[in-house]
This record gives C-alpha cells, structure tokens and sequence, in this order.
C-alpha cells in the first residue's frame, strides 16, 4: 500500500492518518478543497472564510486496536494499539465549522495535557458529561 502521510522524523514510518471536514457553504470554490497545506492555521482560515468565530470544541479520544487498513499505512506491529480523535469545533451560534478526525499509533504519541485548576466550584446543577 503506498501512502502520502505525514513522516515520523526519526524512524521515517508514518506518524497520522487525518482528515477535515469543513461545511461546504464557506469552504466550496476555495483554496479548502485543493489537497495542499492551507496557508495558515485551519481554524483561521475557517474563521476568515466563514465570518465566524471558533467558540467551543469537544474532542472525542479512544484508544483502540487499528483496522487492518490503519495498521498496513501506519506500519503498525502486530498488537499495537492506536489514538484516535474525533474534533468538532463550533460558532458561538452552535453552527459547525470543522470536523476532524486524526488516527495515530499508540506506541508514537505522548499527550500533555496542561490547564488552569479553578479555585471557585462549578454549578453542581450543571450537566455532568462523566
């Protein structure tokens, strides 16, 4: 199987399998629907076509075993698990403006994940998504 993916530095194997969706009603007839790199961070772009703002996004991760698709273009080890994320970003109207989704191999991704720790409770009638 040949790939166009994006290159692991060191090892030079595959590092992501991702793509975007974007609405049509701003991304058609544009540069977003040519192959290249955009020329600029895609929520810009996005925000520059479409008159909106980025407001809110929810990402989806799962850790799971590849498909067999996803182990033969990642050039995965037989029982090497994958990441994969689904990103939903959204307008302040609720209107969406991207869906990506990025799959990489577990045994090549580190995840940091840094954030302020607010001193003040949150409404403990609020939703709960737990």
């Amino acid at each position: 199987m040949k790939t166009n993916l994006p290159q692991d530095r060191e090892s030079g194997r595959p590092q992501e399998i991702g793509a975007s969706y974007i609405p049509l009603g701003f991304a058609a007839g544009t540069f977003l629907e040519q192959p290249q790199v955009v020329p600029k961070a895609l929520f810009l772009c996005i925000e520059d076509l479409s008159g909106k703002r980025y407001s809110r996004a929810r990402d989806h991760w799962q850790w799971r075993m590849p498909t067999a698709v996803e182990a033969e273009a990642l050039q995965i080890s037989p029982g090497t698990g994958v990441v994969h994320v689904v990103h939903v970003a959204r307008a302040e109207d609720d209107t969406v403006l991207e869906v990506s989704e990025s799959v990489w191999p577990a045994d090549r991704i580190e995840i940091i994940d840094e954030y302020d720790v607010t001193q003040q409770p949150e409404d403990a009638d609020g939703r709960s998504d737990i």
